[in-house]
């Protein structure tokens, strides 16, 4: 965080504006919306500052700048076209701990001016750091076209019952989930709609219900947390991130989605891997009930989807069981993600009219139970999660049972992520290049001649592609190859 965002009150302050061009008038004309007494130091003015003088009362001291002017200021802004001018208006203000903005010279800035999105009480302030002040300026434009235009009237509303439900609620707990509860009723749409007396007369009637009490346990939310982009973590999940008082995580859920969470929600890390396991999954959904009975909102956030190899069931079975309300989320699972990004479509008429999906990661005696010959049969697409572990058994037992040795294999690496790495190999090579490949890094392994198709269907270059062979524009197994059941 280069600039830490916040919002000053300035009413009954005094605020300076050094420079007499149209800049400068912007400048004034927007602090001068914040309450504030405003004087404008320039020798000369252009005229949209001398309008600006005339429709708002602004003092003006026709004279060059001189450091005593900052003297009874609260907040300073150089604005001439003279660098050597701001940068003696921002000694002056800097000598005197006066915050300072220095425009179009965030080096010099004590605090810059972020783009605004203004519907107050509602404010929504857009910075980049004055690395791009055009790129503030486009998302300011995103939001505003995407903000409710009456969003500031329902904060008044809002506002006139603060108070009122302060005073009724005792605990923080209780007044956020009445306010949850309005946000989430038709009230909202009352408001933008224009009938304010219809929500007013709404919210005293949810405010008399006393519907709003916290309920005597709590609720847990199974949410699928995605492959690792964090722009694919549903809405859904977003909103129920926004309620939690506590969201218990795994190691694979993307950083992106915990910093969407609550601030003032506790965050609790079970992430397991291989042969570390934190805490054990009994000991997961001990805690998800404890926590529940408590009366909290918990999210349990998982990586992927949460009842695609996530143990989401088990956990749903025992918070059912122990009576607690609970509800699951999906997720786009990490099978999906990852072929997606990777350019390897799961079915394709051509290749594949079948996907299914396996766990790499079992004791060696399970591993071996598995349907290998079902596996090496037909024109299918199979995926291994948690393959890492077992890769020289998979591959052996592939090719036990009749699966070409030059089958198109695919290990996807930190799938969907910017270290998203892609390694094309041969279903007998496969293990060697596993044991090569960064052991911290989630692998997904891809088998069939859909991994073919990579090479003309690759879009996504936020990783890179360690492809050691060449595949051809069609690269089903022979039929000869296969095994027959």
């Amino acid at each position: 965080m280069d600039y830490l965002p916040i919002f000053m009150d300035l009413k009954g302050r005094h605020a300076v504006v050094v420079g007499g061009g149209t800049i400068a008038s912007r400048k004034a004309e927007l602090i001068a919306k914040s309450g504030v007494s405003m004087t404008i130091v320039a020798d000369r003015i252009a005229p949209a500052m001398e309008a600006a003088i005339d429709r708002l009362g602004f003092k003006w001291l026709e004279k060059k700048f001189e450091p005593s002017d900052v003297e009874t200021a609260h907040i300073v802004v150089a604005a001439t076209d003279d660098e050597q001018v701001n940068a003696h208006v921002q000694r002056a203000a800097s000598a005197r701990r006066i915050p300072v903005n220095v425009v179009d010279a965030p080096e010099l800035c004590s605090f810059i001016m972020p783009a605004i999105v203004d519907r107050s009480p509602v404010m929504i302030a857009i910075s980049t750091g004055g690395k791009s002040p055009v790129l503030a300026r486009h998302v300011r434009s995103f939001l505003e076209r995407t903000l409710p235009s009456q969003l500031g009237r329902l904060g008044t509303l809002f506002g006139k019952f603060r108070a009122r439900v302060a005073e009724r609620m005792a605990s923080f707990a209780e007044r956020r989930n009445f306010w949850e509860m309005v946000m989430d009723s038709a009230i909202p749409d009352l408001v933008y709609a224009g009938r304010d007396d219809e929500a007013t007369e709404r919210l005293n009637e949810t405010l008399s219900n006393e519907q709003w009490r916290l309920p005597k346990c709590g609720r847990v939310h199974l949410i699928g947390a995605g492959p690792g982009d964090a722009e694919l973590f549903t809405i859904k999940g977003q909103r129920l991130l926004q309620k939690a008082d506590v969201v218990v995580y795994d190691r694979l859920v993307p950083v992106g989605v915990l910093e969407m969470c609550r601030r003032e929600a506790e965050t609790i890390y079970v992430g397991k891997r291989s042969g570390d396991h934190p805490l054990p999954q009994e000991q997961i959904s001990a805690l998800l009930i404890r926590l529940a009975r408590q009366g909290k909102c918990v999210v349990r956030l998982k990586g992927g989807d949460p009842f695609t190899f996530g143990r989401g069931g088990e956990e749903l079975a025992e918070l059912l069981e122990a009576g607690i309300d609970a509800q699951v989320v999906p997720g786009v699972s990490s099978a999906n993600g990852a072929a997606a990004y990777a350019g390897i479509p799961l079915t394709h008429r051509d290749h594949a009219h079948s996907v299914s999906y396996w766990t790499g990661h079992l004791k060696a005696e399970t591993l071996d139970q598995l349907d290998w010959r079902g596996m090496a049969t037909g024109r299918q697409t199979l995926v291994f999660f948690m393959a890492r572990p077992n890769a020289s058994r998979i591959a052996d037992h592939l090719l036990e049972n009749g699966l070409s040795a030059v089958t198109p294999t695919a290990i996807v690496m930190a799938a969907t992520t910017p270290r998203q790495q892609v390694i094309r190999t041969t279903l007998k090579a496969m293990p060697e290049r596993m044991d090569q490949t960064d052991r911290e890094l989630p692998a997904l392994l891809i088998i069939g001649s859909v991994v073919g198709l990579r090479s003309r269907l690759e879009w996504y270059d936020g990783g890179s592609d360690q492809s050691e062979i060449v595949f051809p524009r069609h690269c089903s197994v022979p039929a000869a190859e296969r095994a027959t059941a």
